[in-house]
């Protein structure tokens, strides 16, 4: 069947009469329909040119749009097609409201960062969505203010699925090279593959836009920090990384710079902001919000005792944290915490409310002082752990600084997701030479580097001293130098604590020790006038005796 060119007042398939144009573009025109058979309901009609040559491409699209499921994402409800020539139809929900392009201009092409970090946020969601779709990955491949629309509650729809498709490993070139000049990715004008990664270029190409009143970064090859010096360094480093031309210098996954984004943001779905609804303890405006990952070189050197400790001297400074162990890790926190006896009652267990569709407010916290304690089960976590899982638990921290305890799960998908994403990643080691020479050390020692090489803060401490016969040798087989060395306690005393349910870090000689092991690390961690405060405090009750007869 062959259809013609449709106008005002043509009915579709006997059922959708065309009342307006909406909008055109390169890959057709949208009209607004009533449907004749549901009395009031309104759609979306996207006509598309020429469909005779590209019926593939048509169907395509039919099929990808039909498989979505998301709110912000249009849903086809029909379409109709020709195999011999002429136009084809899609049937899509009817979003009214502005498009992002509408809202700039209306606002003399001034928008604010917190507006522009609020949309940016959403289409990190929607891009993870689709850049986790299966069988196959769908990209975008088209953002643009147009191609954005905002609705009545300031949520953002993406339209126009015309340029996206699915990303096959393995191809070097896409078969249809596509986009808008100004915001596409280099790749897409080098006709080279396309992944998730050029999506991600062209959410920074628009927020360059959006901030620098309409410019395009492609035209003035001027960073955003120099044009809007007034703008936070993570909003300008975050759009300059993504505006890499080559792929690998960029964010990896739109769930990396969701977290870059998150702390910007000053929204009712902030975590922090929505701690203070629930009458929770508010994030400390003087400490920088950080993600710390944890994890040994090898199995048994320490990275669980290494974890704890930073947590202990973080709360003995006085600064908020949560300490979470992977749940793909095997269990040691709830056994070290004694949680059959010491767990807060009804205690869900993070790791399994963030797998499932519970809310993770809402439920009980561990808490030690400034510590949030989220242990794994004492069975083990048995579900499959994805990255989305990982940060669905991240983002319901209220906690400024989350200590991430991997073990040794360098090779788990969530975990390299995860490292993707933190401030400072932490691996623990010792002096063993055979250990530090096994084929799982160099590999994961190669899998640093290559973080360290993306601008990645990658940081070695280590467990216990270093004989000084060998230091210097030892220190030079490592990629970078060890920015601590955490002294060696009395086994006896550790195994004490441990039978009490107790940290041997919470006694004060030894956590006096450990902080000043840890010291240049703090340094990097928080500022400078919180952590000579901290210092300053009296360490017992004798030495706050005689301070108090000093200022009488």
């Amino acid at each position: 069947m062959e259809f013609k060119h449709i106008d005002e007042g043509d009915t579709l398939g006997g059922r959708y009469r065309i009342v307006s144009l909406l909008g055109q573009g390169g890959m057709g025109r949208v009209f607004l329909a009533e449907d004749l058979k549901l009395k009031g309901k309104r759609w979306a009609v996207k006509e598309c040119l020429h469909v005779g040559t590209d019926v593939q491409i048509f169907l395509e699209e039919a099929e990808m749009l039909a498989q979505l499921q998301h709110p912000q994402l249009p849903q086809l409800v029909d379409y109709f097609a020709s195999d011999v020539g002429g136009f084809a139809y899609l049937v899509m929900d009817y979003i009214q409201g502005p498009t992002l392009h509408d809202l700039f201009e209306r606002s003399s092409r001034e928008l604010s960062v917190d507006r522009v970090v609020h949309y940016s946020l959403q289409l990190c969601e929607l891009f993870h969505y689709l850049h986790s779709f299966r069988p196959k990955a769908i990209i975008y491949r088209d953002l643009k203010p147009s191609n954005v629309m905002i609705n009545e509650h300031d949520r953002v729809r993406l339209i126009d699925f015309g340029v996206a498709r699915h990303f096959t490993l393995g191809k070097n070139a896409d078969t249809l090279q596509l986009g808008t000049i100004g915001f596409a990715a280099p790749e897409q004008l080098a006709s080279a593959q396309t992944d998730a990664r050029s999506d991600l270029y062209t959410l920074g190409a628009m927020m360059y836009y959006l901030l620098s009143r309409g410019q395009y970064m492609y035209i003035t090859q001027i960073p955003l920090a120099k044009l809007r010096p007034d703008l936070p360094q993570s909003l300008t480093d975050t759009v300059q990384m993504l505006l890499h031309d080559n792929p690998q210098d960029r964010c990896q996954s739109a769930l990396e710079v969701q977290h870059r984004l998150a702390p910007l943001a000053s929204n009712p779905n902030k975590p922090a902001a929505r701690s203070s609804a629930l009458g929770l303890p508010n994030t400390p405006a003087s400490i920088p919000r950080k993600l710390i990952v944890v994890g040994g070189l090898y199995a048994g050197v320490g990275s669980t005792f290494t974890a704890v400790t930073i947590a202990r001297v973080l709360h003995a400074c006085g600064v908020p944290q949560a300490l979470v162990e992977q749940p793909t890790n095997e269990p040691d926190l709830y056994m070290l915490l004694f949680g059959d006896a010491k767990a807060p009652p009804s205690y869900t267990f993070a790791s399994d409310a963030a797998a499932s569709a519970g809310s993770l407010l809402h439920q009980p916290t561990w808490e030690n002082g400034l510590t949030t304690w989220i242990p794994i089960h004492l069975d083990g976590f048995s579900g499959t752990w994805t990255p989305a899982d990982t940060f669905k638990l991240l983002y319901s921290m209220t906690k400024p600084i989350v200590i991430w305890d991997i073990s040794t799960g360098w090779g788990e998908p969530s975990v390299q997701e995860l490292c993707q994403s933190a401030d400072e990643i932490i691996i623990v080691l010792d002096a063993s030479p055979a250990k530090i020479n096994r084929l799982s050390s160099r590999s994961r020692l190669k899998q640093l580097i290559d973080y360290q090489a993306r601008g990645k803060s990658v940081r070695y401490i280590a467990n216990k001293e270093i004989p000084s016969g060998i230091r210097k040798e030892w220190q030079e087989s490592l990629p970078g130098p060890v920015i601590c060395t955490l002294p060696e306690l009395p086994f006896e005393n550790v195994v004490r604590c441990l039978w009490k349910g107790e940290f041997i870090q919470d006694q004060p000689a030894v956590l006096d020790k450990l902080r000043a092991a840890l010291h240049p690390l703090l340094r990097e961690l928080i500022p400078e006038e919180k952590l000579i405060r901290s210092e300053a405090r009296p360490k017992n009750l004798f030495s706050r005796f005689n301070l108090q007869k000093k200022v009488e």
